[in-house]
């Protein structure tokens, strides 16, 4: 009788683990899509704007003035 109550005593507390390790993988996996997601959407417009500029594509004079259009459009630009 103590073995099969010591066997079902470690089958109970495996499902728990497996539970509980599914439910931080599963924490893990929503905070970095949106953090990701946040990212691509609020710092995209400004990064490919300051990579434009690092290549020399745009002036200084033009990246002021889209930098200014991207601070209008509620885009925070430092």
């Amino acid at each position: 009788m103590n073995g099969s109550i010591m066997v079902l005593m470690c089958t109970i507390m495996s499902i728990c683990l497996l539970i509980l390790i599914i439910a931080v993988g599963a924490t893990v996996y929503v905070v970095t899509r949106l953090l990701i997601r946040k990212y691509r959407v609020e710092d995209g417009p400004i990064m490919i704007l300051k990579e434009r500029y690092a290549r020399g594509e745009l002036n200084d004079e033009e990246f002021n003035h889209k930098r200014e259009l991207l601070n209008n459009e509620g885009w925070n630009i430092k």
